[in-house]
């Protein structure tokens, strides 16, 4: 059969063969059309509604293109590229998200359960999904193992190591594909124009070299800016976008929600749950089936109706959230001085006093930090003009630096809810 071929607003036309296009049509694959990208980032920027679905394959386009730079610069070293090394490397690429719960990253923070890359693992290996099946079926089973081999980088043992090493790094590394992707479709959706970058130039700037038998991927030093324009892209994304204050103020709110909805159930007191939410929140035991069912409108429809539900508490965070109705108190002064002043007031109408602000539903707590570049756990390596030898990034940057590297941007909002304190305690606060 041809070529199948989706139009993408960040990359134009991108092709798929009828295999790759057997493995979108899976339920577990279409099920991404219903996760948004960006969580609960819509109720900041409009229009990131975007999803998971064409993040997914936008990685894998992204991929394609590193591939056909990598296969070129690795058949220079004297390693050959085999067709079977390219799909792993495409198959990873589509499937790195597919493990993601309802509002994306948010899931794992309210659940606190395993990651959404050992979920992937955990939809891939198991024998039920259609997605297990068809990759079977396609590409075999000794495939499907390669596959885990890479995606989880267990690949030490197999006879083409070093080009697993490479196909790993490109699936996830401070320079990967999903990287590559999601900060030029983010900055789009979210019309944040500072999150740019020369994607084709810096796929350019890619060299790979041999280091005690091992390859390793590098930057051509002359290349610097575009490399520094993708570093700034993610640090202002991250600074703007991804850690704003009003997404965390509904995130946390979101979160509050479902710690409600648990205490609720653990006092057997009747609300409406369906049985695979229930399992995730009272944390028993998850099937790769149950958790397949949480996506957003999954998650958007309880919310709904727990408006309707006789806990008051429950009923205002969740209005809070549809509505997105930041908590309407911000307070300037230190978090002990915010607690010494509420337990006065409690003492006063003979109410017990607050031991820890973080445990009450009345208050929440948004902190932002973000690092320009950290390369303690990874690096990004420079080929120096001068001497032809590799450098961190930190090393050779004029603009990111080792001191400007270790610098953290930090800060932190505090917001409290009047009208749930007054739900809760029957007190008007008054600061």
């Amino acid at each position: 059969m041809g070529s199948f071929i989706i139009r993408d607003v960040i990359h134009g036309d991108i092709e798929f063969d009828d295999n790759i296009k057997q493995i979108l049509n899976c339920p577990e694959f279409q099920r991404l059309h219903r996760i948004h990208q960006l969580s609960c980032e819509y109720l900041v920027f409009p229009t990131a509604t975007h999803t998971r679905f064409s993040h997914s394959i936008g990685t894998y386009h992204v991929m394609k293109k590193l591939i056909e730079h990598f296969t070129v610069k690795l058949e220079e070293k004297g390693y050959k590229v085999k067709k079977e090394d390219k799909q792993l490397a495409y198959v990873a690429a589509l499937l790195h998200d597919i493990g993601h719960g309802a509002f994306s990253h948010t899931f794992e923070k309210i659940f606190s359960l395993k990651s959404h890359e050992a979920w992937t693992m955990s939809i891939i290996k198991d024998k039920n999904t259609h997605i297990h099946k068809k990759i079977i079926k396609l590409y075999g089973k000794a495939f499907l193992q390669k596959l885990i081999d890479v995606m989880s980088k267990s690949y030490k043992n197999q006879e083409s190591s070093n080009i697993f090493s490479i196909i790993a790094t490109l699936v996830s590394s401070q320079t990967d594909a999903d990287r590559m992707d999601y900060l030029l479709r983010d900055s789009y959706f979210t019309s944040v124009t500072n999150g740019r970058y020369d994607i084709e130039r810096l796929i350019k700037s890619f060299g790979v070299t041999q280091i005690n038998s091992e390859l390793r991927i590098y930057i051509n030093e002359k290349y610097m800016s575009t490399l520094e324009e993708y570093v700034l892209a993610r640090y202002f994304m991250h600074k703007e976008v991804y850690q704003h204050t009003t997404k965390r103020h509904m995130e946390i709110c979101l979160c509050l929600i479902f710690k409600r909805v648990k205490e609720i159930l653990e006092s057997k007191t009747k609300i409406f749950c369906d049985d695979a939410l229930k399992n995730l929140i009272l944390k028993k035991n998850i099937t790769v089936s149950d958790y397949l069912k949480t996506d957003d409108s999954y998650f958007m429809y309880h919310i709904m109706a727990w408006t309707k539900s006789k806990d008051d508490i429950l009923v205002f965070l969740c209005n809070c959230f549809l509505n997105r109705e930041q908590f309407d108190i911000e307070v300037s002064y230190d978090k002990d001085m915010l607690k010494d002043k509420i337990n006065k007031l409690l003492k006063k109408h003979n109410k017990q006093e607050i031991k820890d602000l973080n445990n009450e539903y009345f208050y929440i707590e948004t902190q932002k930090q973000v690092n320009l570049y950290v390369s303690s756990t990874e690096n990004i390596w420079i080929k120096s003009k001068d001497d032809d030898k590799l450098y961190d990034l930190s090393q050779k940057s004029l603009i990111i630096n080792r001191e400007n590297a270790i610098k953290d941007y930090s800060s932190k909002n505090i917001f409290i809810s009047g009208t749930l304190f007054k739900i809760i305690y029957g007190i008007d606060l008054k600061l």
